[in-house]
């Protein structure tokens, strides 16, 4: 599979989210939001870099695109490392607890992922 698969997951996954809040499921707002960015970031690794695993961990995918596009070689801002992490944790409330996600962390989540999945497109739809 190649980075524009990835990157179409990403989209469609932000797409999906959007939908899943204006209906009211937070949860699943939370949840296509976080493999937003997960692909988002396999797509940036793919394209940019010579990072390749045939089973994509998580943490993995992760340490790879801020060790990698953030740091070394500056290709994203700063701003992005965080997001990966904080979504992820949310996810696991909305997939695996009793509890619910409530309107303001999914507006939040929503937003991150919005603008990582906007910075990656960017960068790697860029002529």
């Amino acid at each position: 599979m190649d980075w524009q698969v990835y990157l179409a997951k990403a989209k469609s996954n932000l797409h999906t989210a959007q939908s899943a809040y204006a209906q009211g499921d937070f949860d699943s707002c939370t949840s296509r939001a976080y493999f937003a960015v997960f692909h988002a970031e396999i797509a940036a690794l793919m394209k940019l870099t010579a990072f390749r695993q045939d089973r994509r961990r998580h943490d993995r995918v992760q340490e790879e695109f801020n060790r990698q596009l953030v740091r070394s070689r500056k290709m994203f801002p700063a701003s992005l490392q965080s997001i990966h992490n904080d979504l992820i944790g949310r996810r696991h409330i909305a997939d695996y607890t009793a509890q619910h996600v409530s309107v303001r962390i999914a507006e939040r989540c929503l937003r991150k992922a919005t603008e990582m999945v906007t910075n990656i497109a960017g960068v790697l739809e860029a002529p």
